[in-house]
């Protein structure tokens, strides 16, 4: 299965009354990302968002390993 398949962030987007900047290009935004409670003004603005979570998350766990390996647990 494609990795879009399984993540459709524009199911994740619902329209705002009053647009702000969006949290990715800070364009204005009509939309906000119910994952992060951010606005967001489409949804290649909200796969960038998933993606630099992703990516977060993926170095915060090498970071765990590491300091693991290094107390020796």
């Amino acid at each position: 299965m494609k990795q879009d398949s399984l993540h459709r962030t524009e199911d994740l987007l619902l329209p705002v009354r009053k647009p702000s900047p969006c949290s990715i290009c800070g364009n204005e935004a009509f939309y906000v990302d119910i994952s992060f409670e951010s606005p967001i003004c489409s949804a290649d603005c909200a796969k960038q968002m998933w993606k630099i979570y992703v990516d977060t998350q993926v170095s915060r766990k090498y970071r765990i390993a590491d300091a693991l390996k290094k107390t020796g647990c």
